[in-house]
């Protein structure tokens, strides 16, 4: 019969267990550490046999008999048996302390007691000395005093292990994590709570899963992430997981590869179920995309004012960029265009929990002024601590200027309102008067008796009421025209020189009659006074503006001229009349306008004529504009382009 051998020193020997399955045999190195301990090889003839085979000898003094009943048969009740004695073939006996436990799988303990090393010491040294046997008891008993303190400092070793080890069941228990007890291969061993309440099954459903039971098939991670563990011995990931009812979660996994005390593989799985965390995560994430994506600019500072975070809209109007800004105060974007004091205000206000809500003027990188409206809260802990400030700001730059827009287009309408009535009034006028006049001295003209003086008189009088009742209705019907699109242009050569001597003799005598002067300051010479262009709106133009410098002006003189600036003819009249305001410039090229409607008593005409003319000079794709001061007089300029006869008419 085969033996299996191993070495027994002094300190196994004081606690030593030897598992034997049941059936199995005493390994005959016991035998071997025996020797060892007298020290001497063979020094008596003994054998070692198997359990059913062991011959026990039941102490006189314990039970008052020898023999006794089948001690196997006692081992397998589960007894405990003491004071035996190991019977070697030499006749000596030495004393062994049994004690045993039968366990479910059969396994008994056997443990050699102080006793038994107390006899090997005595026969040791009964082999080495004979006659000294006191000194071997001796030797013998303080040998024994010494394994006593072992053995105690051994039970409080193992008192303290076993402590450790029901902290580490409780922990584990306990754990808010599910941990599961596997073989690489995916066969489970135990399961905590944890795992039992996230998986809805007991510890025995869990374990006759297996981990193929617990996992998603569908997860094309799994294999993925056991391959890592394979291969690193450890992994963490994120694999979907199947519950008893069948619902799927998604779990964090972290998972070990290890040896256990037998030497076989083991893994452990810590699963997290992370279901409400995704939930929260994605919920934040689209709250971040939301307000990172968010139209308005968005920034959020820190109780000193310095910003911890802006969104992608603040660096868009702003101009800078979010390293530029972190870190920052808003003074960055101050323009210094508010009070200190009411910016200071409106932060502690802030500060003390209260929203705040404005519009201020600000500064974009460039130094471009721009509009914010901005609405500022503070952010508040759970414990309702104000941490953060947060404001939200929307750029109202083009806002403003449309309401400032509508606001002017209003006030035009209301002036236009205001304009067409006064212009239907002069209008009234214009042709009541003059028709009146032609009306009055018809009738004049019929009473008899009258001289040729006074009807040559009245007949002047009539055709010049008719003149001007005839220039009313053809600035009515010129503006009509514009306003409908209906002007054509008709373009030929045309002498600039020759237009400005004809209105220089055509204006003469009335500049006279005002005893005012008139004259050409400057004209092209030939050949650049030739200019492709409308002969007849040219002349209009020029003849207004030298009509209204004689018109508005008392006193002086009324220069005109023209020169070439580039490719355009510029025409001018200057007069040292009554001047515009600076506020009337743009309205004196309105319809219905003289510049003060005051005016439109003591000087006759309907205010048509600027406006007909940047109308004509609008047409030819030329400018009209004015410089003045009031009480010093106007200048009046025109521009048209100097088109050549190729370009065509338009």
């Amino acid at each position: 019969m085969g033996y299996t051998g191993f070495s027994v020193s002094l300190m196994s020997l004081v606690n030593a267990l030897v598992q034997l399955e049941s059936g199995d045999e005493i390994v005959d190195g016991l035998l071997n550490g025996l020797e060892d301990l007298v020290g001497k090889k063979n020094c008596w003839s003994c054998s070692l046999v198997t359990l059913e085979e062991m011959n026990f000898h039941q102490s006189d003094q314990e039970n008052g008999r020898a023999g006794g009943e089948n001690n196997i048969g006692r081992l397998n009740k589960g007894s405990n048996l003491t004071n035996y004695y190991f019977n070697f073939q030499d006749g000596n006996f030495i004393h062994l302390g049994v004690s045993t436990a039968l366990s479910d799988k059969k396994k008994c303990l056997i443990q050699l007691s102080v006793d038994t090393i107390s006899s090997v010491l005595a026969m040791k040294q009964k082999v080495e000395s004979p006659n000294d046997i006191d000194y071997a008891s001796e030797k013998s008993n303080e040998t024994v005093q010494q394994l006593q303190k072992e053995i105690k400092r051994r039970k409080r070793y193992e008192t303290r292990l076993e402590e450790s080890e029901k902290r580490n069941v409780m922990i584990l228990d306990n754990s808010m994590d599910a941990i599961l007890l596997t073989s690489p291969s995916g066969e489970i061993f135990s399961a905590n709570n944890s795992a039992c309440h996230l998986f809805g099954m007991t510890e025995a459903e869990i374990i006759s899963r297996g981990r193929s039971g617990l996992v998603d098939p569908g997860d094309p991670r799994l294999a993925e992430m056991l391959e890592r563990r394979d291969k690193k011995g450890n992994v963490k990931g994120e694999l979907f997981f199947l519950r008893k009812d069948g619902s799927r979660f998604e779990g964090d996994l972290s998972s070990s590869v290890f040896l256990n005390e037998h030497g076989e593989p083991r893994s452990s799985m810590i699963i997290r179920d992370v279901t409400h965390q995704k939930k929260i995560e994605s919920q934040l994430l689209l709250l971040g995309h939301s307000v990172e994506q968010s139209p308005l600019s968005i920034v959020i500072t820190d109780l000193q004012g310095e910003i911890k975070y802006v969104n992608k809209a603040f660096t868009k109007i702003t101009g800078f960029e979010k390293e530029e800004a972190l870190g920052q105060t808003m003074s960055i974007v101050d323009s210094g265009l508010q009070c200190p004091h009411f910016l200071d205000e409106s932060w502690q206000s802030v500060l003390d929990g209260n929203e705040w809500t404005g519009e201020l003027k600000n500064k974009r990188k460039t130094g471009e002024l721009y509009w914010e409206y901005i609405k500022i809260s503070p952010v508040r802990q759970a414990s309702g601590e104000i941490t953060h400030v947060v404001s939200i700001r929307e750029d109202i730059t083009e806002k403003k200027k449309m309401i400032d827009d509508l606001i002017i287009a209003k006030e035009k309408a209301e002036e236009s309102d205001r304009l067409k009535t006064a212009f239907l009034a002069n209008v009234s006028h214009e042709i009541r008067t003059p028709m009146n006049g032609i009306l009055g001295f018809m009738e004049l003209l019929k009473m008899p008796g009258l001289g040729d003086e006074e009807k040559d008189s009245y007949i002047d009088m009539v055709n010049s009421s008719g003149d001007r009742l005839l220039k009313t209705i053809n600035d009515l019907i010129e503006i009509s025209k514009i306003e409908s699109g209906q002007v054509c242009a008709e373009y030929s050569q045309v002498d600039i020189r020759e237009i400005m001597n004809y209105a220089l003799r055509f204006f003469t005598p009335q500049a006279q009659d005002k005893k005012l002067g008139l004259r050409i300051s400057e004209m092209p010479e030939p050949p650049k006074n030739m200019v492709f262009t409308d002969r007849t709106k040219v002349e209009a133009a020029l003849s207004n503006l030298i009509f209204n410098a004689i018109k508005f002006t008392n006193c002086g003189e009324v220069i005109f001229g023209s020169y070439m600036d580039a490719e355009n003819m510029v025409f001018y009249v200057k007069d040292t009349g009554v001047g515009i305001a600076p506020d009337q410039m743009d309205a004196v090229f309105d319809r219905f306008v003289q510049a003060d409607l005051n005016m439109t008593k003591p000087y006759q005409g309907t205010g048509l004529g600027l406006s007909i003319i940047r109308g004509y000079i609008t047409h030819l794709k030329g400018k009209i504009w004015v410089e003045s001061e009031v009480g010093k007089g106007s200048v009046f300029y025109f521009s048209i382009p100097c088109r050549s006869p190729q370009s065509g008419m338009k």
